[in-house]
C-alpha cells in the first residue's frame, strides 16, 4: 500500500522545496501537487525549476498533478471556475489552455498521472456537456502524452460525475488512456463510495480520500467524518486497485507537522482495518 498525500492542505501557502521535503520525511511513498495559484504556480519558472530539480532526484516520489479548475484558489467571493465541460466554446478554451500551462510542468520533471476535474459545479448532465469534455479531451489527452502524463478524471459533486456515467463516458468514447480519480469525500455526498469504486473497476488509476459528514465536502481526514472505512478499502482491494492511497485532505488550523503525523495516524488504521478484512476473510473461509 503506497501512502500518499496531496499538497492540498498547503493550499493557503506558497508551496516550497522545504515542504515536499517534510512531507518525504515524514515517511509518505508519494507526493500530488495541487497545482492551483498561488499555492503552485505553474508560471513561476523559479518555483517550477526549484522544485523540479529536487523532484529529479526522487525518484517515483511525484505520481500526480492536480490541474486547475479555477484562476485563484484564494481568492475572495466567486471563484472564476474552469471547466472543462463549458458548452460555450471560448470559456472552454480557457479551462484547457490553463490546464495546459499546468501541463507544462511535466516538462520539467516526470508526471506520471495529472488529474482533471470532471466539469465544474454547476455543470448539468446533458449531451452539451458530455461534448464539451469530449472536445477538451481531444485536445489535453494528446498534449499530455506528448509529456509523458496520463489524464484522470475526478469525480465532483455535479451532474456529470457519479462514477457510473464517468465509465460510461469513457467507455463510449473509446478514451481507453483516461482513468478515473477516484475522490472519497465527493462520492460520499452523493453515493456509497464502496458500491461507486466496484461500477468503476479497472477504469480507477488514482484516489483522493478525505472524510465528510454527508453534508459538505470538508476534506476531513479519515475516519472524522461518517465513511465506512474498513468497507472502501475492502472494495479497492476487489478491483486489484495498485495505486497509491492518496489523501487530500484540509489543515484545520492545524500547523502541517500536526497534519502530517495525523495523516501517517490514519494510515496505520487503514493497515489494521486491512488486517481485520484478512482475519475475517480466513474465519469465514
Amino acid at each position: 500500500m503506497k501512502q500518499g498525500l496531496s499538497t492540498h492542505f498547503l493550499a493557503e501557502e506558497k508551496l516550497t522545496l522545504g515542504h515536499l521535503k517534510e512531507i518525504q520525511a515524514a515517511g509518505f511513498d508519494t507526493l500530488e501537487i495541487f497545482a492551483l495559484k498561488p499555492h503552485f504556480d505553474y508560471q513561476d519558472k523559479k518555483q517550477t525549476s526549484d522544485l523540479a530539480c529536487w523532484l529529479r532526484d526522487q525518484e517515483g516520489f511525484l505520481r500526480s498533478l492536480h490541474t486547475p479548475f479555477c484562476k485563484h484558489y484564494q481568492a475572495s467571493g466567486n471563484r472564476d471556475w474552469l471547466s472543462i465541460a463549458e458548452p460555450e466554446r471560448l470559456r472552454r478554451d480557457k479551462a484547457v489552455d490553463e490546464i495546459r500551462r499546468a501541463l507544462e510542468f511535466a516538462e520539467k520533471v516526470s508526471v506520471p498521472w495529472a488529474v482533471v476535474h470532471m466539469g465544474g459545479p454547476e455543470d448539468r448532465f446533458s449531451p452539451r456537456h458530455l461534448d464539451a469534455i469530449f472536445y477538451s479531451l481531444e485536445v489535453l489527452e494528446p498534449f499530455a502524452r506528448d509529456r509523458g502524463v496520463k489524464l484522470a478524471l475526478e469525480n465532483i459533486p455535479n451532474e456529470l460525475s457519479p462514477v457510473e456515467r464517468m465509465r460510461r463516458f469513457l467507455e463510449d468514447a473509446r478514451m481507453h488512456e483516461v482513468g478515473i480519480c477516484f475522490d472519497s469525500g465527493h462520492s460520499h455526498l452523493q453515493a456509497d463510495p464502496h458500491v461507486e469504486i466496484r461500477e468503476a473497476e479497472r477504469w480507477i488509476v488514482a484516489t483522493h480520500l478525505h472524510d465528510n459528514q454527508r453534508t459538505r465536502d470538508d476534506h476531513l481526514l479519515p475516519f472524522d467524518g461518517s465513511i465506512d472505512w474498513a468497507k472502501l478499502l475492502d472494495a479497492l482491494e476487489a478491483i486489484k486497485y495498485s495505486g497509491s492511497l492518496t489523501m487530500e485532505l484540509k489543515a484545520w488550523n492545524r500547523p502541517p507537522e500536526a497534519v502530517l503525523k495525523l495523516a501517517r495516524e490514519r494510515f496505520d488504521r487503514f493497515a489494521e482495518c486491512q488486517e481485520e478484512l484478512v482475519e475475517t476473510r480466513m474465519r469465514e473461509g
